[in-house]
């Protein structure tokens, strides 16, 4: 387990929304008091901060949204540490990257002024405020309805985790759409570009390593657990600071079988073997990823959707990205087209070949990006989802298998509730199942479900921070409606 270098933690939350699923579970996110047991507990702290806002001294309680109102949480530490520091280094990298463009200065002002602001609305707390029409961004509608179901009150810290985090990342976005000149500027690329960069010795050892690699269940495995262990890469996890992929991961992989917390790879195995039946009734074939980190991750997942590709695994993969700059390293279209361009002019000549395949592939409608879709960019769960973009939803149901990549998906997945860790992933999902879905998550956020009983407690009794590490990670299953 010390093989695997530790890096900080990404998490993200969610207040509840008034539907069924909650007034069933009588949730009531937002009540000062807290009863654990028969006893009430309040803010102990003497943080002024801590005592003005009603910050309560405890774990996230078991059955409730993780929130920044609970200091021992993941969410707790992302607003008072992780999101400043996270929107410094922004800061310093504009001043530094756009030092002498051709961008206008006002606009670079403008915006650099107003985030700002939005740290000084987080030091305090602030509210959470509806986002200025405008014409170039047909989201807006859809998250002002959202906002309208939060509180009179909805701040950072009293409203679910994953909301007031996606608001933060959509009201940046929200700057730079006002400018002139900074409109189509993606913020984090320098971010991510250096990341890749200092990923190639890994990708050239990767791509060496697993041509060899035939179609049957270990070869699959070995896989789909590279992808995996790609996720540990990720911006918004160090802020922003270098995160190197293991140094020779293709060996690795087997001796980290035991930070495996659940691990279904049978399961999808015999998933993905069922679409030969498929196959043979002339159904096109086609497995889903729903992307994570851009840089090295998304070369794992390129990675993978080749192996699939060659050895008649599917007949084509859609990769699912974001529509703006989002967490710091989340894959956009322009990041998958730099990504291409870079490995296919590389003086490797492994990585070279690596990227024009797959520039091929997309070229040949057998990879596609799809990017329409802003329902990734929202504070929704996923069990919302048809009722949000039933469009999607739609798609999603023709897949024989949708991959959820990395942390965020998985909080959406889950919705940013604590569940009793050996709780059923199917359970957790509240009745999202367009089609046969997978996660493939290195924990980096306190709440999880599916493991045996007992191992939580064992993991905790080791290191209270276990969850927040990516040193731990599952593969999880779920069948979709229609195998059930």
């Amino acid at each position: 387990m010390s093989t695997i270098v530790n890096i900080l933690a990404r998490r993200k939350v969610h207040y509840i929304l008034k539907d069924k699923w909650a007034s069933k579970q009588r949730i009531t996110p937002f009540s000062p008091l807290i009863n654990i047991g028969n006893k009430v507990t309040m803010a102990t702290s003497a943080n002024d901060f801590d005592l003005k806002q009603g910050i309560l001294d405890i774990e996230t309680p078991r059955g409730q949204h993780l929130r920044g109102v609970y200091k021992k949480s993941f969410a707790y530490h992302t607003f008072r540490h992780r999101i400043p520091n996270i929107l410094d280094s922004l800061l310093d990298s504009m001043k530094k990257d756009l030092s002498g463009s051709t961008y206008s200065q006002d606009d670079i002002t403008q915006v650099l002024t107003s985030i700002e602001k939005l740290k000084d609305s987080i030091a305090n707390n602030g509210p959470l405020e509806n986002f200025q029409p405008n014409e170039h961004d047909n989201d807006i509608e859809l998250w002002n309805k959202f906002l309208s179901t939060l509180p009179a009150d909805a701040s950072f810290y009293n409203i679910c985790w994953l909301y007031a985090e996606c608001y933060l990342y959509r009201r940046v976005y929200s700057y730079f759409r006002s400018s002139n000149s900074l409109r189509e500027y993606d913020y984090f690329s320098p971010q991510k570009m250096h990341a890749l960069h200092i990923s190639i010795g890994a990708m050239v050892e990767l791509i060496r390593n697993t041509k060899t690699l035939g179609n049957n269940f270990e070869s699959f495995s070995h896989m789909l657990k590279l992808n995996l262990w790609g996720n540990k890469c990720d911006l918004s996890l160090s802020t922003g600071q270098d995160v190197k992929p293991l140094d020779n991961l293709n060996k690795l992989v087997d001796s980290l079988n035991g930070n495996i917390l659940t691990d279904d790879c049978v399961h999808i195995w015999n998933c993905i073997q069922s679409g030969m039946a498929q196959q043979q009734k002339t159904q096109k074939r086609c497995v889903d990823f729903v992307c994570d980190n851009a840089g090295f991750e998304l070369f794992t997942d390129l990675l993978l959707g080749k192996y699939l590709i060659e050895h008649n695994l599917t007949d084509m993969v859609r990769f699912h990205v974001k529509t703006m700059p989002w967490f710091v390293s989340d894959t956009t279209p322009p990041d998958v087209q730099n990504a291409l361009k870079y490995m296919e002019n590389h003086a490797t000549a492994d990585l070279s070949d690596f990227g024009k395949q797959c520039l091929g592939y997309f070229n040949n409608g057998i990879f596609e990006i799809e990017a329409r879709e802003s329902f990734w960019t929202t504070p929704y769960e996923f069990y919302r989802m048809n009722d949000i973009a039933p469009g999607l939803y739609q798609l999603l149901s023709t897949s024989l298998l949708i991959i959820f990549k990395g942390d965020l998906n998985y909080r959406k997945l889950l919705g940013d509730f604590n569940w009793d860790p050996t709780e059923n992933f199917q359970k957790c999902l509240r009745g999202f199942n367009p089609s046969n879905l997978c996660t493939l998550r290195t924990v980096k956020a306190d709440l999880i479900c599916g493991l045996k009983p007992g191992l939580a407690e064992e993991l905790t009794s080791k290191t209270n921070d276990w969850m927040l590490t990516g040193e731990y990670a599952v593969i999880q299953f779920a069948k979709g409606a229609k195998e059930n």
